[in-house]
């Protein structure tokens, strides 16, 4: 299941967030596999709004989460990052917790706890740079303030095309529902992300309206 929903993340807090990773990305050695700088929570934790903004999207998105996949379990934010992909900028077929071995099955990679993945976007003032889904046959054109949340399983292999032109800014977000690998420092209470995950009722009804989903 594809979750989408529309302006999850306000103008403000896309403008801020961006402002963050153009001002500090210097400080990070961390680089996509294209060569474009990667900011994780622990290079930007300290950064001015980062603990007030970056929590209260998280708890957010947990809400979308948990009450369009009716998960059972709480999840935990595992990893955050501020990216950001210029010109040719792009990644490869792939999931988010598996790998296709030479035989073509997939087996588990270097990050098999993850168990849900979401990409906030933060702007549109480019070209390219599309999430292709390859078992749903959808392709998603990036907006800002979308949240898009799936699976991270090999049922939502996925690809980001090629940015063509100009800056491509996200917050990806991986979720595991094992409480010992959560962000340890996070400040986001730990009520607050069962409540989140506990977000439908035993009926599967939910208390607020139901996002887009593809």
């Amino acid at each position: 299941m594809l979750i989408q929903v529309q302006n999850a993340i306000g103008a403000e807090d896309c403008r801020r967030l961006m402002t963050m990773y153009d001002r500090h990305v210097h400080l990070t050695e961390v680089r996509d596999y294209t060569g474009h700088p990667v900011a994780y929570w622990d290079q930007f934790r300290d950064f001015p709004d980062a603990a007030e903004i970056v929590p209260r999207l998280i708890e957010e998105c947990l809400r979308h989460i948990g009450s369009r996949l009716e998960l059972k379990d709480p999840l935990y934010p595992e990893t955050v990052i501020l990216a950001a992909m210029g010109a040719g900028g792009h990644h490869s077929r792939h999931a988010d917790n598996c790998r296709q071995n030479e035989q073509g099955d997939w087996v588990a990679n270097h990050t098999p706890h993850r168990d849900v993945s979401a990409i906030c976007y933060l702007n549109d003032e480019f070209d390219g740079g599309e999430i292709f889904f390859e078992r749903a046959q959808l392709t998603v054109k990036p907006r800002r303030g979308l949240l898009l949340a799936f699976p991270s399983d090999a049922d939502h292999v996925h690809e980001v095309l090629p940015v063509r032109s100009g800056v491509r800014y996200t917050m990806p977000i991986w979720f595991t529902k094992q409480q010992q690998l959560a962000i340890s420092d996070f400040p986001l209470a730990v009520s607050a992300i069962k409540a989140a995950a506990r977000a439908v009722s035993p009926s599967g009804s939910t208390s607020s309206p139901k996002p887009s989903t593809s």
